[in-house]
């Protein structure tokens, strides 16, 4: 409905709370000097649970896959006491190991254990999850 959804300048729809991520992430831009890796997995986060079961919504896990990636060239780009960057890799080692889980598969059908490998059913998201998984790493 139209509480759900939010207009940005460009006239895309955006839901309510992907507009609240997008802000948080503007805000980190703009008065920390884009320090903060918190606003990328945050948002990131959120896009992964969308799209990680409805393969119709897979678009989501390369925004998904390029916000992860702009959170770890922000974490790269600052020096952190030992503290925050111990915490910073657990965060980073937490989300490779959602990538792995979350994204690279999928629960595997008719409740059987296990998983199995995605099969992307567009040849576009696939590229553009690819190259920002190597911009991640």
């Amino acid at each position: 409905g139209k509480d759900d959804a939010t207009t940005k300048a460009d006239e895309t729809m955006v839901l309510q709370n992907e507009y609240f991520f997008l802000l948080a992430i503007s805000i980190s831009k703009k008065n920390y000097k884009d320090a903060q890796a918190y606003p990328y997995l945050y948002a990131a986060h959120y896009h992964r649970d969308a799209g990680r079961e409805d393969q119709s919504q897979e678009y989501r896990l390369v925004e998904s896959m390029r916000l992860y990636s702009e959170a770890s060239r922000v974490a790269s780009q600052y020096r952190y006491d030992a503290k925050d960057c111990l915490q910073l890799m657990k965060h980073m080692t937490t989300v490779a190991s959602l990538i792995a889980k979350d994204i690279l598969l999928l629960p595997k059908e008719a409740g059987g254990d296990g998983k199995v490998a995605r099969t992307w059913k567009s040849r576009e998201n696939a590229v553009a999850f690819a190259t920002w998984l190597i911009g991640f790493i």
